[in-house]
């Protein structure tokens, strides 16, 4: 598996065949998300005998700090509780971000540094601004095929770092949490911790990585033997509920009346004569512009991104999710 991540992320012969298997639950546009899943599932198959209890690992950390012995259930749960406290924080910051910009929360933020990156409540990458920080720090090269989200970076506080602390914590809670368990949990566990690491890195709380990751490591914690449906009622309980939050923050924040496209520093020469503008007022650095609300949200989106790209530093731009039927 990480030589096959190596292998997609060097070539582009086998990207639109993973990308092909892997949308559907990971919700991926590029092939970053496959090289991380590729290569952090084989990495926690590969290195979880080291952790397995009773070995040198585990009798050394358990001898120094009786609290850290090894138990699968406790570390799971520790896992767990990392992950939701983690999701919650990236939620606090897209909050923060537009609360700083005075603009809705119900927004989506395109940012420019030579390339778009968007960010939502519902679809958040604030924790992927941060690795790309890093990867342009550490001066690696990434393929063109990966958006690494690092133009958002200059709009979130630098205490978004934390996430190299929660993703390490994640995956060396995960492994142990591997401990004693049959060979098909282990499989499910660790593709189950490592969407869920994706989803903290891109698309945040609502996204399906971690929805499902969360459905997979919540399912695992709560099953006993012998196994009864209804050990599965919690997890289902708790994801649906997320699910129904989500659709419930799209619905709340919907404009059905028109759409608004706050620009941040805008330059003199934006031409908006093709979106039918209904308003537009001055407000400090910031232009805002309405359009009609009956524009498919996708569509006006990439329009925008093409035509603003290099005129301003960002924009913000509300929804309207009924303009997708």
């Amino acid at each position: 598996m990480i030589l096959l991540a190596i292998f997609i992320y060097a070539t582009h012969l086998l990207d639109h065949f993973i990308l092909s298997i892997t949308y559907p639950f990971l919700e991926g546009s590029s092939k970053g998300k496959s090289v991380i899943l590729f290569a952090v599932m084989g990495s926690m198959l590969l290195f979880y005998p080291l952790f397995r209890q009773n070995r040198y690992l585990s009798n050394t950390i358990s001898n120094f700090i009786p609290q850290l012995r090894f138990n699968s259930q406790k570390y799971l749960k520790i896992t767990i509780i990392i992950l939701f406290i983690t999701y919650l924080f990236g939620q606090l910051l897209e909050i923060y971000l537009r609360t700083k910009l005075g603009v809705s929360l119900f927004t989506i933020f395109v940012s420019f540094n030579h390339s778009a990156s968007t960010t939502s409540i519902t679809h958040s990458h604030i924790f992927k601004s941060m690795l790309g920080t890093f990867i342009q720090f550490l001066g690696i090269h990434t393929p063109s095929g990966i958006n690494t989200g690092i133009s958002l970076a200059q709009y979130i506080p630098a205490i978004a770092f934390a996430i190299f602390i929660a993703f390490p914590l994640v995956y060396l809670t995960g492994i142990i949490s591997l401990n004693g368990r049959n060979y098909i949990k282990i499989i499910l566990l660790s593709f189950g911790i490592t969407i869920s690491l994706i989803g903290m890195l891109d698309g945040g709380l609502f996204s399906t990585p971690a929805l499902l990751g969360l459905l997979i490591l919540l399912s695992i914690y709560y099953i006993k033997k012998p196994f009864s449906p209804k050990y599965l009622t919690k997890p289902m309980i708790i994801v649906i509920l997320l699910i129904i939050l989500r659709i419930s923050i799209g619905v709340i924040g919907t404009n059905t009346d028109y759409h608004e496209i706050t620009i941040i520093n805008p330059s003199d020469d934006i031409n908006l004569n093709s979106y039918n503008v209904i308003n537009i007022q001055k407000d400090g650095n910031k232009l805002i512009v309405k359009v009609p609300g009956d524009i498919n949200d996708k569509v006006l989106l990439l329009k925008l991104i093409d035509d603003l790209n290099g005129k301003c530093s960002g924009f913000f731009l509300s929804w309207n999710i009924y303009s997708w039927t």
